[in-house]
Order: C-alpha cells, then structure tokens, then sequence
C-alpha cells in the first residue's frame, strides 16, 4: 500500500531478535492515528515495560516495515526493565536509540558536542520517537544507507541490481 510518508506515524519499535549472522531483525510499526491506542489491552501504563508492553492490534497498524541489519544494535523501548511504555508515547523516553559501541572501554562519542559533529565521517545515533513520520525514520536510516524497498528497510550494499 502506499501511504503519504509524512502521515504515517511510528508507534512501536518490535525488536524480534537476531538471526544465525547476528543481524537484528526488527519491526516498525506506523499507524495514521497515533492517538488511537488501547493502553490497557496493550500494557502500555504498566512497569516494566519489558514485561508488559504488547504491539498494537492489528486493526491499529496501517504499515509494518521489517529492518534487518548488523551495522547497528538498537534497544527498544519495550526491553525496558524501569519504565512503563507509555513514556514512549509521550515522548519523555524515545521508542528505540542506537545502543554506542564500545572503542577502548570507552563510549563511540568521548565529547559530547562531536555527537552532533556533520563534517566528519561519523552519523549522529539513531534515536526514534513515538510519533515520528515514515518520512522522518527514512531520513535517519537513508544516513546509514538503508533504504525502504518492497515494505523492507535494506541496507544498500546488500540490494542486488540486476
């Protein structure tokens, strides 16, 4: 189906888990109304989230799109063990952030202020909110090459051209 990238809007982040090559297999779920949510059948209000949290329903989901990658780790805000979902929905938590890697014992980014550096090889990290438009997470993703093909996010160096 296709839908205007800017009203599609995420609503859950699904961390499905990690294949045999180590890749983490996600889902992004979007919804045209992000205010139409089920707390309750969800778990959404209850802590941890990790235990609790459900996706929505499925007559709550417009589009799915599947990410499958090992460039970067992400953890999702329904693995929480201190918050309830519900601070994703109101953005005091994001839905999912890139976890850094590790460089020597210490974080990718030693400086704060070069986290948001442009004019070096490094990309800010990913963070994703409730919220956010398709149009939004295709722009994050696009600077790590990742783009959206056939309802996937496909890293481009692993899309086979004919």
């Amino acid at each position: 189906m296709d839908y205007d990238n800017k009203k599609l809007k995420l609503i859950y982040i699904l961390k499905i888990g990690y294949n045999a090559k180590g890749e983490g297999n996600y889902e992004f779920i979007f919804s045209l109304d992000p205010t139409n949510i089920d707390i309750e059948e969800w778990c959404w209000d209850l802590t941890p989230a990790c235990d609790n949290a459900m996706p929505p329903t499925e007559n709550y989901i417009n589009a799915i799109f599947n990410l499958k990658t090992n460039s970067f780790d992400l953890f999702c805000l329904h693995e929480a063990v201190d918050r309830e979902y519900m601070h994703g929905y109101h953005t005091i938590h994001a839905l999912a952030y890139e976890i850094e890697k590790e460089d020597d014992g210490n974080t990718a980014f030693s400086d704060y202020d070069k986290m948001f550096e442009t004019d070096n090889d490094d990309v800010p990290l990913l963070v994703f909110h409730y919220g956010m438009s398709l149009a939004k997470v295709k722009e994050l993703l696009s600077a790590r090459k990742i783009i959206l093909k056939n309802n996937e996010f496909v890293e481009t160096s692993s899309i086979k051209f004919n």
